[in-house]
């Protein structure tokens, strides 16, 4: 993974070649479905989201990813499940510990919207150039300081693993013992955690000084030095989600299928 590309996957799939912005409204209608909607909708938009991966050929590495948020959501189930307050309908427990039928419902459904928002961003990241997303917005009036904030936010994770992994390898040849036991890889932690966080500040320092220099906040006249792909297709499609955005606010405004 490098600092350039991000999250992203190379590839010439049907979302690859989706413009940017169409994609990230398409992000914001799956996410505004997922938690405005009756719970059976959370169902359908994890079925699209595994047929799109597939179809991307990006199933393994999602399937892949999806172990960052497992722990996440097996504590959502099991907290809820055992500690809901409220509950009575008690399925099967142990003395005042019991699980109720109340706290797993919510925490089935919570845990559901969660891995469908993961889902959706993580099909984003991995068929989205960050470059790209960040003239595309530009091009549509964005102000330039935030479509450069959205490109430091998904680039932020890959700068910071990159840099720890230099850090890592410059601190084992010197002699730092990164193996063992759990609790000898936890302490082996601790000296790796300052140089991170002070060449982070130190990167943003220089990108800042950098950005200055070429003149970032020179205006007008402002050029791109890359022109992003805008299918004739994705100017309509963007008009059906946009629409789909309308009915999901409508509908859990009127309270529909609640």
């Amino acid at each position: 993974m490098s600092t350039a590309t991000g999250y992203y996957r190379a590839g010439t799939s049907w979302l690859h070649r989706r413009n940017p912005f169409t994609k990230l409204l398409a992000v914001l209608l799956v996410l505004l479905a997922a938690f405005l909607l009756p719970v059976w909708v959370i169902a359908v938009l994890f079925g699209l989201l595994v047929v799109a991966a597939w179809s991307t050929g990006l199933g393994q590495d999602i399937l892949r990813a999806l172990r960052i948020p497992g722990v996440l959501v097996a504590s959502i189930i099991l907290v809820n499940g055992l500690f809901f307050p409220g509950a009575t309908d008690r399925i099967a427990g142990i003395g005042p510990i019991a699980v109720t039928r109340e706290g797993l419902t919510f925490g089935l459904v919570s845990a559901g919207r969660l891995i469908v928002a993961f889902l959706v961003l993580v099909e984003f990241l991995f068929t989205t150039l960050a470059d790209d997303l960040l003239e595309s917005l530009v091009s549509r009036g964005a102000s330039h300081r935030l479509a450069f904030i959205v490109l430091s936010a998904v680039q932020m994770v890959p700068r910071m693993q990159e840099r720890a992994g230099s850090i890592l390898d410059a601190q084992q040849a010197r002699g730092l013992a990164t193996t063992g036991s759990f609790g000898h890889r936890i302490r082996a932690i601790v000296p790796l955690v300052g140089p991170v966080l002070l060449g982070s500040l130190v990167d943003v320092r220089e990108r800042t000084f950098a950005l200055e220099a070429r003149g970032f906040g020179a205006r007008p006249g402002r050029t791109a030095y890359r022109v992003v792909a805008d299918p004739p297709g994705d100017r309509w499609l963007r008009i059906a989600i946009v629409l789909g955005i309308v009915g999901v606010l409508v509908a859990a405004i009127l309270g529909l299928g609640r």
